[in-house]
């Protein structure tokens, strides 16, 4: 199942080099804000309750960040990853991370009004209607040529 969610970048940080253990090759990663609060579909005003994720890309995936610039609406593909370790103290830890792993950006809403409103089919003339109130004899019920 794929987690997905849609926002406005509200910041990206810098790649983070962390050093390997047994010498090999860095992990990398680096950090971005998502803005994912909610609007109200039918007046369009922000919702009072914000919605700013932080959410982290590691490996190649850094560099993609480079393609997107603050304020870009995207929709982030991710996996919720969790470990468990014990601290010095003996103490077991838990620690839950978002590991994105696909970026994709999404159209303004106004450019994808203007791409649908090109792709609408062009309309047909209304179909004749019959007259209303409908016409009435002279003892007051309704005229129609049914049969029944």
């Amino acid at each position: 199942m794929s987690n997905q969610i849609t926002g406005r970048l509200a910041a990206i940080g810098q790649t983070v080099q962390i050093p390997s253990k047994t010498g090999g090759n860095p992990f990398l990663k680096r950090e971005f804000l998502l803005d994912a609060t909610t609007h109200d579909p039918y007046t369009g005003e922000r919702s009072q309750y914000e919605n700013i994720v932080p959410l982290e890309v590691s490996g190649e995936k850094c560099a993609e960040l480079d393609r997107f610039q603050v304020g870009d609406i995207i929709t982030v593909s991710f996996a919720l990853q969790g470990r468990e370790w014990t601290n010095q103290d003996g103490q077991v830890k838990r620690m839950v991370s978002i590991r994105c792993y696909k970026l994709e950006a999404r159209k303004p809403v106004q450019q994808q009004q203007t791409v649908q409103s090109v792709q609408q089919p062009i309309p047909q003339p209304a179909p004749a209607y019959q007259p209303f109130p409908p016409q009435v004899d002279s003892n007051g019920n309704p005229k129609d040529d049914l049969p029944f």
